[in-house]
């Protein structure tokens, strides 16, 4: 299988979550039947080297405003720091991976996002495609390649792209059949506030108007509704925190139905709607 998994920042702040997350990509990728690419995120570490350097940090619709002062600072953390912290522990872990970012041979081309109601982000960027040729030659080769998100604009500028749409990207262009979020949330949670198992993409856009989903699930929910009309079938959102959130994300993509289970399983969210198998009895 062709699998895109994209991490969040907020589990790979510490040596330990890196490795916990680290050892369960080196699980499947040792497998040898999956070829994956992760995508990854930083933005708490990023906040804390704009807070040193003394540039506030501001958000809209779960996306950050990134300023002139701020995007040097993108770059450092999400491709130097948090990204290569990755590469050391995948070599830890035995497993051949290589850092990219959307810069490199203009992997992700993006233009200056713009919002609909004159909504100004700086220098975010929307990503217009995506150039897989670098990381096809690396999983051709047998390496795992990690992805920082950065693009880059027709005009040389570099953009800060929000990890979860260049997932997204990167999933279109690899014709992914697995894509896989993992975040510090169990999954996305409905109206009632309980972890919904599965969901249709026509519901995403009640879910939003309800308030329900706000932050960065805001922004994942908007990228998976623009995978899921892209022509990617099925997208799951789970917790990194446990064991089997990536095994279980790639059943779920896998199969013809869903098989609701334990909060832990996560939420994945189809394109159109498919049969639900209840929970097995112990």
């Amino acid at each position: 299988m062709n699998i895109v998994i994209k991490v969040g920042g907020t589990l790979l702040e510490t040596p330990q979550d890196r490795m916990r997350i680290v050892e369960r990509v080196a699980q499947q990728f040792r497998t040898g039947q999956h070829r994956i690419l992760l995508v990854h995120g930083g933005g708490k570490l990023l906040t804390a080297y704009l807070e040193r350097a003394g540039v506030a940090s501001q958000f809209m619709q779960g996306l950050r405003v990134t300023t002139a002062e701020a995007i040097d600072g993108v770059v450092k953390v999400f491709a130097g720091t948090v990204n290569h912290q990755l590469l050391a522990s995948f070599h830890q872990a035995g497993v051949p991976a290589v850092g990219i970012s959307g810069i490199d041979a203009g992997c992700l081309i993006a233009e200056r996002l713009a919002g609909q109601h004159g909504e100004d982000w700086g220098y975010v960027g929307k990503v217009t495609r995506a150039n897989p040729r670098v990381w096809e030659v690396l999983l051709d080769g047998g390496l795992l390649p990690v992805m920082a998100c950065l693009a880059v604009g027709d005009d040389g500028q570099i953009y800060n792209v929000n990890a979860d749409q260049a997932a997204v990207a990167c999933a279109m262009g690899m014709h992914a059949d697995a894509l896989i979020f993992l975040t510090d949330v169990d999954g996305v949670r409905g109206m009632d506030g309980r972890t919904m198992h599965s969901m249709e993409a026509a519901a995403i856009p009640g879910l939003i108007q309800s308030g329900a989903v706000t932050g960065g699930m805001l922004a994942k929910l908007n990228a998976v509704r623009e995978a899921l009309d892209s022509g990617i079938s099925r997208v799951h959102i789970a917790s990194g925190h446990y064991n089997d959130s990536i095994q279980n994300g790639i059943s779920f993509c896998a199969s013809d139905g869903f098989r609701a289970n334990k909060a832990e399983s996560g939420t994945t969210v189809l394109a159109t709607a498919m049969p639900v198998q209840p929970a097995a009895k112990d």
